[in-house]
């Protein structure tokens, strides 16, 4: 098949995946139309909640990217608010997304590790682990999620080889890819009805995407999964680029806001850009850079292409009328990633990661950190750090031109913050708090904000941020005020004497890229965050409370302009 003739056939498969969608997740709606701007005083905003995938501190221009053109976002930025101690759950990917999905910090959330490639078990959420999408549909919202997913089974999904050339013979595997073929053993046609972390057991009504965090590597895949079932991508198979899976999630959100959009809807949008390996359609925004290598043109155009789907869903809200009536909160998983580029982060294969050392290069050259201490896989504030912007003209309350806001808060409020909107009660052992009033300007007592937690157990990842090695010390990390505790046991038991564990202490009001250690000039703080940082972790797995939905009257309700 040509490669025109691949495209083709990858953009039919792109609307007729994206119009399936839309009609499993179709409900019975309002006939009127609303092709004028219309604010309906009364009702519930809509929430979109937007997850950039290893996505920097310093990725966006709104954070003083300078090199990378994010003009959407930066609008975002400018016409909501800014945080500029936006947190996210963890430093990888899947603990990241529990926190993120459950309100759990890493002391008790279900998963913890992102070890899938050393043991072969994808991390997975069991029945108890409520999702806010679990509570916003018991409040009545239709919900969808489309992209990367990250939790559960596909015993027919076979991962890429790492590091060898695209040209190196490889068998295919049942799924059509490349790879080795003893590893995928499942059914196609056979449904994931039984497991429990499977996107519609866990509060969704609508899913268009990938399961397993591995498979969301694949920017070309065979196949993707609508609800329960998967959809061949013919145009992609035999190593062929013909599909972009990105796209496909673009475009079944947008039919989403289509279908629901006399409704109070609650969308999770998360295509897995801007994670490597480095692979866009094109990069035509960068082939004018002179001196930059394919790989650096590639990467950056991700970062682009992000940025252009979150202004299409701002976009086709406004088209409706509705932008008024939601709230939109992007944030990322965890911060930039130049060690994982290093080993696969190549745009040149569809099927195989490739090292890519001139785009683990591009992190440092373009600043993605923000200037903060080491990435991803990391607890210095460069692994958790991100940005972390909430839009809606109708709900957020600005103060002056632009509205930025200081105040630490993360992933792990954001369940209890939906709930709040939506006007029903969050599980009551959540670790997160509601942050509604620091978004809408509500005067309805004061937040208290506990402080946050982060755990990062041993393993195989890189962690180049000059701490001990990853896979011989047990990490945790604490922020509170202006301070940032960081302490590294050895061994796979964080529960360990103090004595037996390196500790570290940073102001961070100060010294926002932690080069100083200060906990020998302030021995009261740093017992105090001892005993927190003892006090926020329970071996797993940790024993959750059920789940009792009951509606209130204190959702948040949209009226008129002030």
């Amino acid at each position: 098949m040509s490669t025109s003739s691949s495209m083709r056939a990858g953009r039919r498969a792109v609307l007729a995946t994206a119009a399936a969608v839309a009609a499993q997740a179709a409900r019975p709606r309002a006939a009127a139309a609303s092709g004028h701007r219309t604010r309906r005083r009364g009702r519930r905003p809509n929430l979109i909640v937007i997850l950039a995938d290893d996505l920097g501190y310093g990725g966006l221009g709104a954070y003083g990217q300078h090199v990378l053109s994010t003009p959407h976002l930066d609008r975002l930025a400018a016409e909501g608010i800014r945080f500029t101690q936006g947190y996210s759950g963890a430093s990888v990917c899947a603990p990241s997304r529990t926190t993120l999905l459950t309100g759990m910090h890493g002391g008790h959330a279900r998963v913890r590790a992102n070890d899938f490639r050393a043991t072969g078990e994808e991390p997975t959420l069991e029945r108890n682990d409520t999702t806010w999408a679990e509570v916003l549909a018991a409040a009545g919202y239709r919900t969808g999620i489309f992209g990367k997913w990250g939790f559960g089974r596909d015993d027919y999904f076979t991962p890429d080889p790492l590091g060898v050339a695209c040209e190196a013979p490889l068998p295919v595997t049942p799924a059509g890819g490349l790879g080795a073929p003893t590893q995928g053993s499942g059914s196609f046609g056979v449904a994931n009805r039984g497991d429990s972390s499977h996107p519609l057991q866990k509060g969704f009504d609508a899913f268009l995407g990938l399961v397993t965090t591995a498979h969301a590597l694949d920017y070309w895949p065979d196949y993707l999964w609508r609800g329960n079932r998967r959809v061949r991508l013919r145009a992609n198979e035999g190593e062929v680029k013909g599909t972009y899976a990105p796209e496909v999630y673009r475009d079944a959100a947008l039919q989403f806001i289509d279908d629901h959009r006399h409704q109070e809807f609650a969308m999770y949008f998360a295509p897995q850009l801007v994670h490597g390996p480095s692979q866009v359609p094109d990069t035509a925004s960068y082939d004018d850079r002179e001196g930059w290598t394919p790989d650096m043109k590639a990467y950056a155009a991700q970062h682009t292409l992000l940025d252009s789907y979150v202004g299409e869903i701002v976009a086709r809200l406004e088209e409706h009328g509705i932008a008024d009536n939601t709230l939109v909160i992007f944030t990322s998983d965890n911060g930039p990633t130049p060690n994982e580029h290093l080993l696969g982060g190549s745009s040149t294969c569809a099927d195989v990661l490739t090292p890519s050392p001139d785009s683990a290069l591009a992190d440092y050259l373009w600043n993605t950190n923000g200037g903060l201490r080491a990435g991803k896989h990391s607890l210095y504030e460069g692994g958790v750090r991100v940005p972390l912007v909430v839009w809606g003209p109708g709900v957020v309350r600005r103060t002056g031109k632009a509205s930025v806001a200081d105040r630490p808060w993360g992933s792990v409020d954001l369940l209890p913050t939906l709930a709040d909107f939506a006007g029903i009660n969050a599980p009551s052992d959540v670790d997160g708090v509601s942050v509604r009033d620091w978004i809408t300007g509500e005067r309805r007592g004061r937040v208290v904000h506990p402080p946050l937690y982060f755990e990062r157990p041993p393993n195989r990842d890189q962690n180049l941020d000059g701490g001990p090695p990853a896979q011989l010390v047990y990490t945790t990390a604490l922020r509170k005020g202006r301070w940032k505790a960081v302490r590294h046991a050895p061994g796979a038991d964080p529960a360990i004497a103090d004595r037996r564990a390196r500790f570290e202490l940073y102001d961070l009001e100060a010294d926002p890229a932690e080069t100083r250690d200060v906990s020998a000039l302030h021995p009261d703080v740093t017992s105090r965050l001892q005993r927190l940082m003892r006090a926020s972790h329970a071996p797993a797995p940790y024993r959750r409370r059920p789940y009792r939905p009951r509606r209130n009257r204190h959702g948040f309700r949209l009226g008129p302009r002030p």
